[in-house]
């Protein structure tokens, strides 16, 4: 049987200083992880390149990179620009991007890459009609 322990991985949490990623590294902490969680502006592949390089430096090539940087509007939908709309699609887009590519390069061999969909964020409780 395979074990699915987390216990002594190293784990890489982007956009983790605070909020979702500070939640998800003191969690995997607890249950024997080495997590980091770095806030990062991630919408250039030299900041992600630079984050990957950063926390290597700090605890060792990461088995498990989570990415959770995301622009969320906390507004009704409906009162959503196209402009505002655009710079959000635009972020998360290259975010997530940006960082499943560095991390398809630099996560241990059998790793896993996981980045979190920012929709369903952006539509909870804001589908007012």
């Amino acid at each position: 049987m395979t074990s699915h322990s987390i216990e002594g991985k190293v784990v890489l949490i982007a956009g983790g200083a605070k909020n979702l990623g500070g939640l998800i590294a003191r969690d995997l902490a607890q249950q024997g992880a080495k997590a980091v969680a770095i806030q990062a502006d991630l919408t250039t592949a030299a900041a992600v390149e630079k984050l990957f390089a950063d926390a290597i430096a700090a605890v060792g090539k990461p088995d498990i990179a989570i990415n959770t940087v995301g622009k969320v509007l906390k507004k009704p939908i409906t009162e959503i620009s196209e402009a505002e709309y655009d710079e959000m699609s635009a972020v998360n887009a290259k975010t997530a991007f940006f960082f499943i590519k560095e991390a398809g390069k630099q996560v241990n061999d059998n790793g896993k890459v996981l980045t979190l969909d920012w929709f369903e964020e952006l539509m909870d409780g804001h589908l007012e009609a």
